[in-house]
């Protein structure tokens, strides 16, 4: 056992049980006060007491120095003192891996202790239990007593729990930094281009894990606030035309702010389930849903069609148009089938919209079809139907379209010898007279989304390898031109929709860096908002290096490295393998589901490769996904892997652990079936059995459709057995941690059940963790640190042979453990005798 003592006296560090002391410089700890303001009752007293330290705590735990009521107070050195008034003490705590104690305050009245301005406990001691990472231990208190010496006294739980107290400024990034801090949600460009709807969202601390958004109508020019919203957000916001109107719906009503005068007008009532706001002239249209209303007596259902599992398929959406000065609501369209409003031409009187009967005959096993709807008396024109599309806008003398390759009976393929991936979005233009042209065929980025200019120009959103970029579209060239972003993953963006140059707002990230929003015109950028300066300016982010190599088959294999924050190369480093899910490349986004820098920031180093199969690298390049499952993905996983660690000599290629999310957790179970290079692996949402999925995930026919297209259980058994992890678990020695949302729609949470039975018949090392509540992604904010927090604590105890987190979170692991080898142990002896 050790004792860590802090004395404000010597500001001296002494762990018992060693044959060393370390001295602490008195810079270490900080001290606030005391605060001698007359109040009726002390810091710790009062029917509102925690609520009136928590908000102390905050505020000393982000300033330096703070007025209170005229007086200015700063941190300073801390020193004895006898003082009347309340007190506070800081210092910065480093973990370099999971660190469990007992911190023990004397010298202080009515103590709390705080980390990272969280209240851990009301009292003069508490138990930590640390991730790998950096803190800041603050503690509140009435004021000094008198009779006792102020000290901090840390007592580790073993030898290996010895944490370091220093006076750095800054600290590696938090997973609550990745999660909580405020970053833009939405934007919405007026189309003159002078005003900008824009919505930021946080999580605050001590917030029952709700997060706060605040919606802003900003003027661009001056970036001045005119109007905010908070408690009722507006939602489907849609701009007028000539842009002096912002139509929203809140508080199911369709509200009308005038810029002119920030007044609010209110043009209908009763608004519930109203959504898709979009401008007729002076009019509005919107679509309005009416959700099925089951019998609630009713003891079974007959399912009508494939898409009846999915809990929203009866319910029906049509369209209506709203007389905005009388507020007469006319509906458009009407039937079984839900119409989906996508584009309209005022002066024509014409609207674009989809509808989606079932029809299974061809792949992808659905169809959508494209109807124009005369306004003035309903009639409807069928311009195709198609089985594979995105998205349709209106041109002056046509309209674009967005689809898959195999569009218009593959119109957009490059090679015909090539079976192509409908997920490689593509762009086609479609004239008036019917005649229909692909205008990216060559053009391999995938695009993703569109916004079209006043000379029917478009500004792209495309996933250009594992970058998200902005492409100029002209269509009187067929050119694609690409805008400096500034940024490796544009997120999202708005266009000012009545000029013929691109005026943008957009945000997004890059690999290291947090998220940032610009306001771009005329090719020049003006900075909307910086997350880094704002929630990042301290913080300590590792580097990142690209790193490709060429398959055996010749194809370039685009990766990247994440290096362990404050590296040093002549050190040996566990690693990890990270890898595409869906059909998707794992993009440079700075945070998200898979938080590439935490892992940095926990020690390890990050390789992230794109294997065959990736769209955004060209349709020869996605096509490898269909009909593979495996077949070129895996093959580039281990090779990329190997090429990884010969190049890299400070990763010990003994502590590599692997790990993948739906069709990437698939991949994780079918390497484990292929290959042993990997330590420990982890499949979250993984597809164990493929006929399973293809059955009964919500969308697990219309997927394979695409990355199984023309293949069944009954055609293709090679494909759906020999390809299943679950039919070869007798080949996996890997230790397999399963991860899985027990609400999954997309891949059911029987997949990872399967092979946890498979392995545990098999007496292979597994483990499977259900998320309560949970669907495909893990998205509620404690149930996210806790899927963090397992997947890395599974890891350290693999790769780094440290197993005290993984038996802190799960206690009942090392009893198991323990009995286990008991039992060997008896059954050894047994035999012996």
């Amino acid at each position: 056992m050790k004792a860590l003592s802090l004395v404000c006296a010597s500001i001296a560090l002494a762990f018992s049980g060693f044959s060393h002391s370390a001295e602490i410089d008195k810079s270490h700890i900080k001290q606030f006060g005391p605060v001698a303001i007359a109040t009726s009752q002390s810091l710790s007293a009062g029917s509102h007491s925690d609520a009136l330290r928590a908000n102390l705590a905050n505020a000393l735990s982000t300033h330096s120095d703070i007025d209170i009521f005229g007086k200015s107070y700063q941190w300073g050195e801390a020193k004895t003192t006898s003082e009347a008034g309340w007190i506070g003490y800081k210092i910065q705590l480093s973990a370099e891996r999971f660190t469990q104690g007992t911190l023990k305050v004397a010298g202080l009245n009515k103590p709390q202790i705080y980390l990272n301005g969280v209240l851990l406990k009301a009292a003069d001691e508490a138990e930590l239990a640390l991730q790998s990472g950096d803190y800041q231990l603050m503690i509140l208190a009435d004021g000094s007593d008198a009779e006792t010496e102020f000290s901090l006294d840390w007592q580790g739980k073993s030898d290996i729990d010895t944490p370091s107290f220093t006076a750095t400024k800054t600290h590696r990034v938090s997973a609550e930094q990745l999660f909580d801090s405020e970053v833009i949600t939405s934007l919405n460009l007026s189309p003159n281009g002078k005003y900008l709807l824009q919505t930021k969202s946080h999580y605050p601390a001590n917030n029952d894990d709700k997060p706060v958004s605040v919606t802003e109508l900003v003027n661009t020019s001056n970036k001045e606030v005119m109007y905010r919203w908070q408690d009722s957000a507006p939602a489907s916001a849609a701009w007028s035309n000539n842009s002096k109107q912002l139509a929203f719906v809140a508080d199911k009503q369709i509200q009308l702010l005038n810029v002119s005068d920030i007044s609010i007008d209110i043009a209908a009532t009763q608004m519930d389930k109203v959504s898709g706001l979009h401008w007729y002239g002076d009019n509005l249209l919107f679509s309005w849903e009416k959700p099925f209303k089951a019998d609630e007596k009713a003891t079974n259902k007959r399912f009508q069609a494939l898409e009846d599992r999915w809990s929203y398929w009866r319910n029906n959406s049509q369209i209506y148009l709203l007389d905005t000065p009388s507020g007469f609501i006319r509906q458009l369209t009407n039937g079984k089938l839900s119409s989906y409003l996508l584009d309209s031409n005022a002066d024509d009187g014409k609207l674009l919209l989809t509808r989606s009967p079932v029809d299974y005959k061809e792949p992808a096993h659905g169809l959508t079809q494209l109807v124009e709807l005369t306004v003035n008396d309903l009639t409807e024109t069928m311009i195709g139907e198609y089985r594979t599309f995105s998205s349709a806008t209106y041109t002056d003398d046509g309209m674009y379209i967005m689809a898959g390759p195999d569009f218009m009976k593959g119109l957009g393929v490059q090679d015909p010898q090539v079976v192509v991936n409908n997920y490689d979005g593509q762009l086609y233009w479609r004239s008036d007279k019917g005649e229909v042209i692909a205008l990216s065929k060559d053009f391999d980025p995938a695009i993703g989304g569109a916004a079209k200019l006043s000379n029917d120009d478009l500004i792209l959103r495309v996933g250009e390898a594992d970058r998200g970029q902005l492409y100029l579209f002209d269509l009187s060239r067929k050119s694609f031109k690409k805008l400096n972003a500034g940024m490796d993953m544009v997120n999202r963006f708005s266009v000012a929709s009545d000029l013929s140059k691109p005026v943008i707002a957009y945000a997004g990230t890059s690999a290291t860096v947090p998220q940032k929003a610009y306001f771009m015109k005329s090719g020049k950028k003006s900075l909307l908002f910086d997350s880094q300066a704002a929630s990042y300016a301290d913080t300590r982010i590792g580097d990142i290096q690209d790193f490709d190599f060429t398959n055996k088959h010749g194809h370039n294999i685009d990766g990247r490295v994440y290096l362990p924050v404050d590296f040093d190369a002549n050190k040996q480093y566990p690693a990890l393998v990270y890898y595409y899910g869906g059909t998707s490349p794992v993009t440079r986004n700075f945070t998200g589901r898979w938080p590439f820098n935490l892992w940095a920031a926990k020690g390890y180093v990050v390789y992230v490769l794109q294997p065959n199969g990736a769209t955004g690298y060209g349709q020869a390049f996605s096509g490898r996904h269909v009909n593979a499952w495996g077949d070129y993905s895996a093959d580039d996983i281990i090779e990329g892997t190997q090429a990884f660690l010969k190049a890299h000599n400070f990763v010990d290629p003994k502590r590599v652990g692997n790990m993948g999310a739906s069709y990437g957790g698939f991949m994780t179970m079918y390497l484990a079936t292929k290959t042993d290079i990997f330590a420990a692996s982890m499949a979250h949402a993984g597809i164990s059995n493929l006929s399973a999925y293809w059955g009964h995930g919500w969308w697990g026919y219309g997927y394979s459709g695409v990355a199984s297209k023309g293949s069944f259980p009954w055609n293709n058994r090679d494909l759906y057995v020999e390809h299943s992890p679950l039919y070869n678990a007798d080949k996996i020695n890997t230790p397999m941690l399963l991860l899985h949302g027990n609400a999954d729609t997309n891949v059911p949470v029987g997949e990872s059940h399967y092979m946890y039975t498979a392995l545990k018949m098999l007496d292979k090392p597994v483990e499977l963790i259900e998320f309560n509540g949970q669907d495909h992604h893990i998205n509620g904010r404690q149930a996210r640190f806790d899927w963090w927090d397992a997947t890395l604590a599974w890891f350290d105890l693999h790769l780094k042979d440290e197993p005290q987190w993984w038996n802190n979170l799960y206690p009942e692991t090392k009893s198991a453990e323990t009995k286990s080898a008991e039992t060997k142990s008896a059954e050894t002896k047994s035999t012996e005798g």
